[in-house]
């Protein structure tokens, strides 16, 4: 079907209309994407300055304005922002013994960061994951060591998280030395370590783990 030729002029200012205002929205899109890009680059370098001088402090958190977390997917932070937070946590809960009083709230805690840290492990680069998976062996293995050593599945989780993180990361030596440690300690008081280990960070209530920059069991 034909326009009729009066039309014509008009229909074609419309698109073009039409054409001019996709264009801005684009445009503003784009701005807003630049700036919430921007803010997480800020938050890194001012909360990793922040978590220098105290850990509990940051939180890594840039305001951004676009949803779905699209600015920190596009400035490619995800798996920095979950390492960071889970590394918080761990600093948060490792060495923390429970009382009576706050048993349930404690064993809580450090269930969630061990989620965190097999999260982390999941997101992040090579080394970031092999650094999840180090810390999230040295929380396990801290579980074995609180009453847990006659579960072979939590042992199992331990040294399967250090097995990860060496193999993530070769160049990992606090997760070669945690890895040695931890098999040392149970040959020492007999328990066996089933063949097999290793092959990705644990997806339950348990993560994957890494030690701190030079950390030890």
């Amino acid at each position: 079907m034909r326009l009729p030729a009066k039309a014509r002029p008009r229909l074609r200012a419309a698109l073009a209309a039409a054409l001019a205002l996709a264009a801005l929205a684009a445009a503003a899109l784009a701005g807003l994407l630049a700036a919430d890009v921007r803010a997480w680059r800020d938050t890194l370098r001012r909360d990793d300055a922040a978590f220098a001088r105290s850990p509990a402090t940051p939180g890594w958190r840039a305001g951004a304005v676009l949803p779905f977390r699209l600015g920190e997917r596009v400035a490619g932070v995800e798996g920095d922002v979950a390492l960071r937070r889970a590394v918080q946590g761990f600093l948060a809960v490792d060495g923390v013994r429970a009382r009576l009083d706050d048993a349930l709230e404690v064993e809580g805690a450090r269930a969630e960061v061990e989620n965190e840290l097999a999260g982390a492990a999941r997101a992040g680069d090579r080394r970031s994951a092999s650094q999840a998976s180090d810390l999230l062996g040295i929380l396990l293995f801290g579980d074995t060591a609180r009453g847990a050593a006659g579960d072979p599945t939590r042992v199992q989780e331990s040294i399967a998280a250090f097995t990860d993180a060496v193999r993530l990361d070769p160049g990992n030596v606090a997760a070669k030395f945690n890895l040695e440690l931890a098999l040392r300690q149970l040959a020492a008081h007999g328990v066996r370590v089933g063949p097999g280990l290793g092959g990705g960070a644990s997806t339950g209530r348990r993560g994957a783990s890494g030690g701190a920059a030079g950390g030890g069991l």
